[in-house]
């Protein structure tokens, strides 16, 4: 195993798992302030960065299970369940929005991203040993 690529892989696996979870709780936040403060429905760019964030996560996946495969294991494995359940969140929530024919839509991205925020604080405590 090349230990470059190792430290390369990890980190990025650790600071994205961290930046997912900051942008999951500002979409929640925002998608609050749009959807129940004013009363508004779903915006493109909003829509933009949630498929960006759900794009952002299959990535974080699949840098994951490149660890897995190199031999890297979590500390419980029931991480991998997490890693799954995080990678399809989002996706399960923009199917339920686009397919919605009652508006406004966003209470589905909300739930979505409080799915998210919940999924990933419970993958770190099941993640790396160290």
């Amino acid at each position: 195993m090349n230990p470059d690529l190792f430290f390369l892989l990890d980190g990025l696996h650790y600071w994205l798992s961290r930046v997912a979870l900051a942008a999951a709780i500002g979409m929640f936040l925002i998608g609050f302030v749009i959807g129940i403060l004013r009363h508004g429905d779903v915006t493109r760019l909003y829509r933009l960065a949630v498929y960006t964030i759900a794009g952002s996560i299959a990535g974080q996946a699949l840098i994951g299970l490149a660890l897995y495969a190199m031999g890297i294991r979590p500390y419980e494995e029931v991480h991998l369940i997490y890693g799954l359940g995080a990678t399809l969140a989002l996706p399960f929530f923009i199917f339920v929005e686009v397919t919605a024919k009652k508006r406004p839509a966003m209470g589905s991205y909300l739930w979505g991203f409080a799915v998210l925020v919940g999924i990933l604080i419970r993958s770190f405590m099941t993640g790396s040993p160290g």
